[in-house]
Formats: structure tokens, C-alpha cells, sequence
């Protein structure tokens, strides 16, 4: 009689540590796509509560694009801020506020968590998981490697 199959479960993206490069890579296109989503929903909720938040639309859907695209570090860090700032302004709607966007916290913080591993994600496979770091030697130019 055959043993029964182990299976391994799955972390999640946003809760999975970052060890091996792979982790960093499908990390970044994870968060690329959140962003994608994030950005299609802005720009499909602009025109029912305003034209405002199209600019917001338009920084996740090019920030999205050069994350996944050059695995850009500069891009996850405009992400974060203007992860940053919308919670920001969510938060003091929630409070009484009326600083424009939304009043969905949890919508906010979810967004600002997915540019948080964003951005440990490229800075991690710019530095300890670059592929020159993972043994991946490239040869200088005096021939010695």
C-alpha cells in the first residue's frame, strides 16, 4: 500500500520570508500584479467618485510596471510612498478628515504591507540575492574572474 502524499503548504506571498532569490522574483511580480489590480480599481472607481484619483491610478499602474519589468528598487519606493501617503489620507477621512480618497483602512493597509515587501524584495535581489552574489561570477575585464 502506497504512503499517503505529503503536501506542503503554500505561505502566502505577503507573509513568506524572502531567502532565496526565487522568493525575491516571485515576490516582485506578486506585488507588480496586486499593483495592476490596485490601479485598474482606481481608474474604474474614478469615474463614479471622481477624477481625482486617476493620478493615483496612473503612478500604481507605471510603478507596477517597472517593478515587474527591471525589478526596479526606485519604483518599489515611489509605491511605498504613495502607499504611505493614501493610508495617510484614509486614516484622517476615517477621523473626520476630508483629505480625498477613500475611507477603506483596511483596503489602505493591505496596499501599504504589499509595497513594504515590494521594496524588500528589490533591495534584497540588488544586494545578498543579486545574481552575482548567488555564485553567478561575471568575468572582469583583465580576464581574471
Amino acid at each position: 500500500m502506497a504512503a499517503p502524499e505529503q503536501t506542503q503548504k503554500k505561505k502566502s506571498f505577503m507573509a513568506a520570508k524572502i531567502v532565496l532569490r526565487e522568493d525575491a522574483l516571485a515576490m516582485v511580480k506578486e506585488a507588480s500584479t496586486a499593483f495592476f489590480f490596485i490601479a485598474g480599481l482606481e481608474a474604474v472607481l474614478s469615474f463614479l467618485v471622481g477624477f481625482s484619483i486617476l493620478f493615483d491610478a496612473a503612478v500604481f499602474a507605471i510603478g507596477a510596471f517597472f517593478l515587474r519589468r527591471f525589478n526596479s528598487r526606485a519604483a518599489a519606493v515611489v509605491l511605498l510612498l504613495l502607499a504611505i501617503a493614501a493610508t495617510a489620507s484614509t486614516v484622517g477621512n476615517r477621523l473626520g478628515g476630508n483629505y480625498g480618497g477613500g475611507g477603506n483602512v483596511f483596503l489602505a493597509c493591505i496596499v501599504l504591507w504589499v509595497a513594504a515587501r515590494a521594496v524588500e524584495a528589490t533591495f534584497k535581489l540588488h544586494g545578498r540575492l543579486s545574481a552575482d552574489a548567488a555564485g553567478d561570477t561575471v568575468p572582469s575585464p583583465d580576464g581574471n574572474t
